[in-house]
């Protein structure tokens, strides 16, 4: 199935890449232009600053004796160069040694024998002859000083690369194919796996999968070459009959994917690629990475539009949203995850991805989302000095597994919710991608609270975690009204030990925060009352605090003192208008409302909570 929505891929965007031709890196530019004058040397231009990727031939190699690719190929291959090494002092220098200089010029011998051939095939051709011309000559012996011999060299004329003649694909393409598909005869022909026809068969892949982070020179998306892979003692693709042109078209597609920004992220040491069987079809995949507000809006009204979202569904949509998760395990490409979906099935999962992770920002007033990258960072740990994530201590393949459960609509890893705890235990910072990773683990790991975990306050809730943690947000208010300059807040103090073991915290707090009220009232009378109040009846909805929590009951709390301080930021933002317009506040805005020396800062809550 993977391989046939690969081939299906390649022929949708026929003629963007030609079989066996890959973007490569040409560090070397050989330029024949000049040659033709007086027998002049050709000219060479060093396009090593330029970063230059060009679309030419490629094909896997391997062993002790590896083919030539027509006109781009190694400097080894192209002009015998022997290989720098260090020197004396430490600087490289080329190589004398007898083996590497006979094991160029016996590579340079193949690659002028592979080019003769197709000058050959073509005499009628200028760049042929151009071609043929500067191969008459004997191997160089003079090289730039930068170049290596592992340095991509490429062959042009007149300003035109020789390889992208139509007369060079056709054959490039032919030769490659004869080679991989063996000798000819009735034993090297059966039916293909992935177009159901009885065609030649390959013996390998001949084009290596390129852009999967950690790669190296030949990575195969089909391996066979060891006896414990072997299926009744065929090995490479004996046991798994490919077709010619359907392994070329499936290895091509994929690296044309992976070199494609628009369809390809990168996560940790996988590689995410997507496309979709209409190449003009608009995936919303990018929402992930980048999400606009609009865009979200939308997918999100999709899913809570029942109606309207099934209509969508049941309509056939023949076209369909593919999306593949790879990674390298010694020159083997793993297939991580593999999804094939119809379009408006994605978009109702990606809203669903958003609505479950969105967070209400009472100061604003606006709902936030993040992409997948920025929920990730969120559960590294936070240098308080450099006030940053630290971006190595990200866990490992999170990033591929978040991209897994937003397209599967499944539930993170199960280590996602206990890690990411940990984190804002230990260093006491909240922010709102963590809030939106914690909610979005608390309602897909668990069915129990999905109705809770809503993203703006729940003041009916009797959960003991979520009440605690309204409670500690209240008590952290109180002192703030009391005390507007203070430094280190109860919250900076005891969040760790709350979170674990309220019932200690909070009485001890509830005591402490009398004081506090005492001196809110010599101020403000209402504002001493009404906050009382609400601090009582919140200790109302709780039987008895519990000593313990569980780790569910752990992020509850987290997520009751986020709801109940953005519930106050959302009042104490109005209380200032209303200050502002010259209305008299009443009680409940009175103890909203944030004290003068605060008010300048209270935008400051909006990203960091603590």
């Amino acid at each position: 199935m993977l391989l046939q929505s690969l081939v299906q891929q390649a022929d949708s965007r026929q003629g963007d890449t030609p079989e066996y031709y890959l973007a490569r890196r040409v560090m070397w530019q050989i330029d024949l232009s000049s040659t033709g004058v007086g027998n002049a040397e050709p000219l060479v231009i060093d396009l090593r600053q330029e970063q230059r990727k060009i679309t030419a031939p490629y094909t896997g190699r391997s062993g002790s004796k590896p083919a030539p690719i027509l006109f781009a190929d190694t400097a080894q291959f192209a002009l015998a160069h022997p290989g720098l090494v260090k020197g004396p002092d430490g600087e490289k220098v080329l190589s004398t040694n007898s083996t590497d200089v006979t094991k160029a010029r016996t590579r340079h011998a193949a690659y002028r024998d592979l080019v003769t051939s197709w000058c050959n095939d073509y005499p009628h051709l200028t760049q042929a002859q151009a071609v043929a011309a500067w191969l008459n000559n004997p191997a160089p012996t003079a090289w730039p000083l930068e170049m290596d011999k592992d340095h991509l060299v490429a062959i042009s004329l007149n300003g035109e690369w020789v390889h992208d003649l139509p007369e060079a694909k056709s054959w490039w393409a032919h030769k490659v194919k004869k080679a991989k598909s063996g000798k000819t005869g009735k034993a090297n022909r059966g039916l293909c796996l992935v177009c159901g026809h009885v065609m030649p068969l390959l013996s390998t892949l001949p084009v290596p999968i390129k852009g999967i982070p950690n790669s190296g020179m030949n990575t195969q998306l089909v391996c066979l070459n060891q006896p414990a892979h072997f299926r009744a003692g065929t090995k490479q693709l004996g046991a798994t009959p490919i077709c010619v042109d359907c392994g070329t078209k499936s290895a091509t597609a994929l690296n044309t994917l992976l070199a494609d920004p628009e369809h390809r992220a990168f996560a940790d040491d996988s590689a995410i690629v997507w496309w979709t069987r209409d190449p003009d079809t608009d995936t919303a995949m990018w929402t992930l990475h980048d999400p606009q507000p609009e865009e979200v809006a939308q997918l999100i009204a999709g899913v809570r539009h029942p109606r309207r979202g099934r209509d969508a569904l049941a309509v056939l949509d023949e076209d369909a949203f593919h999306s593949l998760t790879l990674r390298v395990n010694t020159n083997r490409v793993i297939v991580a995850d593999w999804i094939t979906i119809p379009v408006p099935e994605l978009k109702r999962r990606l809203g669903t991805w958003f609505a479950d992770q969105q967070t209400w920002d009472g100061w604003n007033n606006t709902y936030t989302y993040w992409s997948v990258w920025r929920l990730v960072l969120s559960c590294a740990r936070w240098d308080k000095r450099k006030n940053k994530y630290v971006d190595t201590t990200v866990p490992k393949h999170l990033q591929a597994d978040l991209t897994k459960a937003a397209l599967h609509g499944a539930a993170p890893p199960a280590h996602l919710l206990p890690v990411l705890l940990q984190r804002i235990r230990a260093d006491h910072h909240l922010d709102r991608p963590r809030l939106a990773l914690l909610r979005l683990a608390l309602i897909r790991t668990t069915t129990r609270h999905k109705e809770l975990c809503v993203p703006q306050l729940n003041p009916q809730s009797t959960e003991p975690g979520y009440v605690c943690g309204r409670i500690m947000a209240m008590l952290e208010a109180i002192q703030r009204k009391a005390m507007p300059k203070v430094n280190t807040t109860i919250t900076d103090k005891y969040l760790s030990t709350a979170v674990v073991s309220p019932r200690a915290v909070l009485t001890r707090l509830r005591i402490g925060a009398r004081p506090h009220l005492r001196t809110i009232a010599r101020t403000s009378g209402p504002a001493a009352k009404a906050m009382d109040g609400r601090l009582r009846d919140a200790f109302d909805l709780l039987d008895t605090i519990p000593a313990h929590l569980s780790t569910e009951q752990q992020a509850l709390f987290i997520l009751g003192y986020d709801h109940q301080r953005a519930h106050s930021a959302r009042a104490a933002a109005e209380a200032i208008k209303a200050r502002e317009a010259g209305k008299e506040l009443a009680a409940g805005q009175q103890a909203d409302a944030l004290p003068e020396a605060s008010a300048e800062d209270a935008d400051s809550s909006d990203n960091t909570l603590w």
